[in-house]
């Protein structure tokens, strides 16, 4: 990775076309959506679309999630064909239904089962692996430097943390101690995660916990410019906020992204919460949200949409 600000995986949301643009826009890696592992054993066509990836995307990640070690390895042997960069595995989604399951920050309520999951999917994969983390299941129990530890010595070459309990999922403030304890701790890189929604946030964490890396997730929703901005600010060099027609030119990018890789009947669908996002803060963004969540018609939306973050000022019109 030549450049250490990197995409968040993002389950709904960092698909092809996503990635894509982010790449494109300066991301120093990506990660798909957590994938399955149950699922990819199952051969489901969905999440095996999932857990691929264009050539563009390197270095590109595919994130992994299961209760089971064993599962989580064969799945990481399969997906390993795809030829991905790293094999992240999920031991961070704080989603009750996959928590209850002992998935994702499950794991966190029982480290031995992490250990045994990070050795089994090493020894089953030459591609490098790397975990990502909570904090650990509440404020009264902190594991994060003991599961970072024990994913080290199983053979993780990275760990991101994530400084968020499994209780708050993302309420609250991310506790950047901790990850500063996890980096004193181990020898691997450390990655950083939670509450980056601004380039200078990335030079705070680096600052404040001498991580090796920064992963941006909710803070490049509608605004995948944050990686080009803070290639910018890490490089100390000035850095212009795009105009309206660059910012178009994006939006469009993204959304005949979308179309093509989903077709128009889902792709419209999908592309709707990212028009949200791209529209926050804009006059008549909610007139805009209302219009577009109504239409089907592919060259419709675009039409309105052009129009709108054109000329975001202006009445918009479905006819």
């Amino acid at each position: 990775m030549e450049f250490p600000v990197m995409l968040a995986p993002l389950a709904g949301i960092t698909d092809r076309s996503f990635r894509s643009i982010c790449r494109r826009l300066g991301a120093g890696m990506v990660f798909t959506e957590m994938v399955s592992s149950e699922a990819i054993e199952h051969n489901s066509a969905k999440s095996w679309n999932l857990a691929t990836f264009s050539k563009s995307e390197h270095p590109v990640g595919i994130q992994i999630f299961s209760h089971d070690p064993e599962t989580l390895a064969r799945s990481a042997s399969s997906v390993e064909e795809l030829k991905p960069d790293a094999i992240d595995l999920n031991f961070g989604c704080p989603v009750r239904k996959v928590v209850k399951r002992g998935a994702g920050a499950g794991f966190l309520e029982d480290l031995e089962g992490l250990s045994t999951a990070v050795r089994w999917v090493v020894q089953s994969v030459k591609t490098p692996v790397t975990v990502k983390i909570r904090s650990g299941p509440s404020v009264d129990r902190i594991v994060a430097v003991e599961a970072a530890k024990r994913a080290e010595t199983e053979g993780a070459v990275a760990v991101t943390v994530h400084p968020r309990t499994t209780k708050q999922a993302f309420k609250g403030k991310a506790d950047w101690k901790i990850i500063a304890q996890v980096k004193e701790a181990v020898s691997i890189p450390v990655i950083g995660n939670g509450d980056v929604i601004a380039p200078q946030d990335v030079l705070q964490m680096r600052d404040q916990t001498g991580c090796d890396a920064v992963m941006i997730g909710r803070g490049s929703l509608g605004n995948p410019w944050i990686f080009s901005a803070c290639r910018a600010v890490l490089k100390g060099e000035p850095w212009q906020t795009p105009d309206t027609a660059e910012r178009w030119d994006v939006i469009r990018e993204h959304y005949s992204l979308m179309i093509v890789d989903k077709g128009d009947f889902i792709g419209v669908r999908e592309m709707r919460k990212h028009l949200g996002w791209y529209s926050r803060g804009l006059s008549g963004a909610a007139e805009l949200r209302a219009k577009v969540f109504r239409l089907e018609d592919p060259e419709e939306v675009l039409n309105i949409c052009q129009k709108f973050f054109l000329n975001p000022k202006s009445e918009l019109s479905c006819e």
